[in-house]
C-alpha cells in the first residue's frame, strides 16, 4: 500500500519507527545502485559502527525541543558503501542517513562530525541524507549548515553532495533541499573524476521501503499526530493527505 504522502513519510520520524525505516532505506539503496552500477563498482552495505553515524548507544532520552526519544536496546545501524574492486576494493563513496542521536548535542553528534571530517579530508566523495526534521541540522559541516538556514523557504529535510575532486572550491557541495510537501529527489552519486556519475532516485528507493515495511499494516498509529508535528500550516495537508489515503484503503 502507498504511503499517504508524496515524499517522506513524517510519521516514520517517531523514534520506535525510525530504525527501522533507517535500515530498510539504506538496503533499498544499496540493491538500486546495484542494478545500475557499472563495474568495477559496487554498493554494498557498510558494517555496524564503522560509519559517521554509530550505532545507537543503549540509553534513553528525551529532547524537551521535539520529545526525541532514544530508545534503550542497542540498534545496528547501516549505510552504504560503494567501493572499487578493480583498486584492492578501495572506498569511493560513503552514503549515509543522520540518526537521531547523532542530530542531538553530545557524543554522538560529535563522533559523526569528527569521521564526518575524516571523510572531507580524505579522497572519498560523501553523500549525505538528513530526513528528520527534529534538532538542529547536522550535513555539510557548518558552511553548509549556515547556508541551508538561509534558503526560503525553509527546507524541512537536507540531502548534500560532496564530490572529493572538488573539495576546496567555493562550491563544493551540491545541496538538495527538500520540503514535506515535495517528493524526494533523483540525487547523483558521484564514482570518481570524469566518470558519469550514477543517478539515486529516493523517492523511488522511499517508495519500495514503504511498500514492503509494516508502516501501512499497523505499525504506525496515523490517528494520532506525528513525532515531531508537523508545522502549523501544514496541518490542514497532512489531514488531507490522510483522507485521501484512508479513502483510497477503502476505510
Amino acid at each position: 500500500m502507498p504511503s499517504p504522502f508524496p515524499g517522506m513519510d513524517p510519521y516514520l520520524e517517531a523514534p520506535d519507527i525510525w530504525p527501522d525505516f533507517q535500515h530498510r532505506m539504506a538496503e533499498q539503496m544499496s540493491s538500486d545502485l546495484n542494478r545500475t552500477l557499472s563495474q568495477p563498482y559496487y554498493a554494498r552495505l557498510g558494517p555496524p559502527g564503522s560509519g559517521l553515524a554509530l550505532a545507537e548507544r543503549p540509553r534513553t532520552e528525551v529532547s524537551p525541543s521535539a520529545r526525541m526519544r532514544i530508545p534503550n536496546e542497542p540498534l545496528r545501524h547501516h549505510f552504504v558503501e560503494i567501493r572499487d574492486g578493480s583498486r584492492g576494493h578501495a572506498l569511493v563513496t560513503l552514503i549515509e542517513i543522520a540518526s537521531p542521536s547523532n542530530k542531538q548535542g553530545g557524543p554522538d553528534r560529535r563522533t559523526y562530525e569528527a569521521k564526518q571530517q575524516e571523510i572531507l579530508d580524505s579522497d572519498t566523495s560523501l553523500v549525505e541524507l538528513d530526513l528528520l526534521r527534529a534538532e538542529r541540522p547536522l550535513i555539510g559541516g557548518p558552511l553548509i549548515i549556515e547556508s541551508a538556514d538561509c534558503l526560503e523557504p525553509r527546507p524541512d529535510y537536507l540531502v548534500a553532495v560532496s564530490r572529493a575532486w572538488e573539495r576546496g572550491a567555493k562550491l563544493d557541495y551540491e545541496l538538495f533541499p527538500i520540503r514535506l510537501e515535495d517528493p524526494l529527489p533523483c540525487i547523483p552519486v558521484p564514482l570518481r573524476e570524469g566518470e558519469p556519475e550514477v543517478p539515486l532516485d529516493l523517492q523511488y528507493a522511499f517508495n519500495h521501503v514503504y511498500d514492503g515495511g509494516p508502516y501501512a499494516r499497523g505499525a504506525v498509529d496515523y490517528s494520532s499526530p506525528p513525532d515531531p508535528p508537523v508545522r502549523p500550516e501544514l496541518d490542514s495537508w497532512l489531514a488531507g493527505c490522510l483522507d485521501r489515503w484512508r479513502s483510497g484503503a477503502g476505510g
